[in-house]
């Protein structure tokens, strides 16, 4: 049961007597697409956080026939069932009201059986920590947990008035709305670096006070690299511990953080090179190394490494076989190049733009903690909103 340590005029309720909760359709995986009109709901269409995901490449559509009850509507509150990602178990969304979406198993429709209910209420209810809490207690499975309507329906919360409930929702959907401006502005000035980059770093656009003509240089002319072996991290049992952050090859990047005081590399900034992707990221804090697969790779002398970085990104480097690309290929690669002067001041650019970006990324961060301070106040009656019309006391 999700308590609180004060909440005068709440009642506790199991969610089986405000809504019902339906499975969806197991559809046939032979009539799956990676293209379509019926876009199929997954556990991957959920944020952990709650709310909707779009997927982009990774959605799969449906070319059979699809019984009508099984068609979402926009607005349907749906909730995720099974648990492929820590933290997905219970998550609830909107079905978003552009395209054609269907209700597939695993996914749950929430219907409202009382007027004095609010799903939108019930949406950030879902959404909370102690409901999450709950829900996970009585999931089964190993590898990947799996609830019910039967258990989440189980779960008994704290329901205030049918006005404070909507009071509530509000004041969280404000929160909501405030941290999708700032995620809204990020995507635009980061789309704006990208037009920048696609200017300075090829050339088309020269910042005032440079013209000299651009020089032809391979990668290989610019950069030194060396394997991270004398700097590998020697157990992986404990990366929780400690301040030297690991990194390893791939998305993850920063593996974790270790307490080992010997082998840190230290001479930045550098370019972390995973020699199996392509991927690279710029480093310029002391590290440990995780994966031999990464390449350590630094400037000589003339070169702006914020700069060469920053144009490797451009480069649509066709991948094949699964092999080491530095050596072999990669470092191959001919750019054209400006004075190291001129490198200088275009990274600058592109720093400023970075650092707007991670201001605000910092502030979606903060506006995230405090909406989710509101939401354990709130939804536990801890903290009461004052009714409106209700006199001052």
């Amino acid at each position: 049961m999700i308590s609180a340590v004060s909440a005068r005029d709440w009642r506790s309720v199991s969610v089986s007597d405000l809504i019902s909760i339906s499975h969806g359709f197991a559809f046939k995986g032979e009539y799956f697409s990676e293209y379509g009109r019926d876009a199929v709901t997954t556990p991957g269409n959920f944020l952990e956080s709650g709310g909707f995901r779009h997927t982009g490449a990774k959605q799969r559509y449906y070319s059979g026939n699809v019984p009508g009850s099984y068609r979402l509507d926009a607005g349907d509150l749906i909730v995720a069932m099974t648990e492929q990602a820590d933290g997905l178990l219970g998550s609830t969304a909107w079905v978003p009201g552009e395209g054609r979406w269907l209700h597939n198993q695993r996914i749950g429709r929430i219907r409202a059986k009382r007027d004095d209910v609010s799903l939108k209420y019930l949406y950030y209810m879902f959404n909370s920590f102690e409901f999450r809490k709950a829900v996970a207690e009585t999931a089964v499975g190993t590898k990947v947990k799996h609830t019910s309507p039967a258990k989440l329906g189980a779960v008994e919360i704290l329901l205030p008035p049918r006005e404070e409930q909507d009071q509530i929702a509000e004041v969280l959907s404000d929160a909501d709305e405030h941290i999708e401006g700032l995620e809204c502005l990020i995507s635009k000035k980061e789309a704006v670096k990208q037009g920048i980059m696609q200017q300075l770093l090829v050339g088309r656009t020269r910042l005032p006070g440079f013209a000299e003509p651009w020089r032809t240089c391979s990668l290989s002319d610019m950069l030194t690299y060396e394997q991270p072996g004398r700097y590998l991290v020697q157990t992986t049992k404990q990366l929780d511990a400690g301040r030297v952050p690991v990194l390893t090859a791939g998305k993850t990047f920063v593996l974790g953080f270790t307490n080992e005081s010997y082998g840190i590399y230290k001479a930045h900034p550098v370019v972390i090179f995973d020699d199996f992707t392509t991927a690279s990221k710029y480093v310029d804090f002391d590290f440990k190394a995780k994966s031999s697969a990464m390449k350590i790779l630094s400037p000589k002398e003339g070169v702006n490494l914020r700069f060469i970085y920053e144009r490797m990104q451009l480069i649509d480097f066709p991948l094949g076989d699964h092999k080491r690309y530095w050596i072999s290929e990669y470092s191959k690669q001919d750019l054209l190049v400006p004075s190291e002067e001129e490198q200088a001041a275009v990274a600058q650019v592109l720093a400023d733009a970075d650092d707007e970006i991670d201001a605000l990324k910092a502030r979606v961060e903060k506006a995230r903690s405090v909406k989710q301070g509101m939401m354990q106040e709130l939804l536990t009656g801890r903290t009461r909103l004052p009714v409106q019309g209700e006199d001052d006391e």
